[in-house]
């Protein structure tokens, strides 16, 4: 059996059949996967894009967040801070208010002990005067 490697005309018709079944494959075959595999990858890429940007609010409204809150933190302390020295110096106020009163109170009852101390001293020289006398006068039998 003798093998013929001379080319006869069925090569270009083979050929041909090869190409045209190639120009098939590539026109609904691979293109259209082509196609899906590229939109796909668009969308792939779409999507990161996407995530990436909300991300990227996200994280710049979170920071615009916390630096509202540690400002209204701040003031808040602030605000504390001046309440407690008003809510102090009304304190000291009334301490010292409730001081002068309790003071005028005391020496207006000191002043009044006294005077009832020093009624009662004259009071008790009468009567011991008194009772004196009429001591002698019982004693004596007679008027003093």
């Amino acid at each position: 059996m003798q093998i013929n490697l001379a080319p006869d005309l069925s090569l270009p018709a083979i050929m041909v059949i090869f190409f045209l079944n190639y120009l098939i494959v590539k026109r609904f075959f691979l293109k259209p996967i082509n196609d899906v595999l590229e939109a796909r990858e668009t969308e792939s890429k779409t999507a990161e894009k996407l995530h990436d940007e909300a991300l990227a609010r996200f994280n710049e409204a979170t920071s615009q967040i916390e630096a509202r809150l540690h400002a209204a933190k701040r003031d808040a302390a602030q605000l504390r801070e001046r309440y407690r020295g008003e809510a102090a110096t009304q304190r000291q106020t009334m301490i010292d208010k409730t001081s002068t009163d309790a003071k005028a109170v005391v020496a207006e009852a000191d002043a009044h002990l006294d005077k009832d101390v020093k009624e009662a001293r004259e009071t008790i020289v009468r009567q011991s005067e008194a009772l004196a006398r009429e001591a002698a006068s019982r004693i004596l039998g007679r008027a003093v």
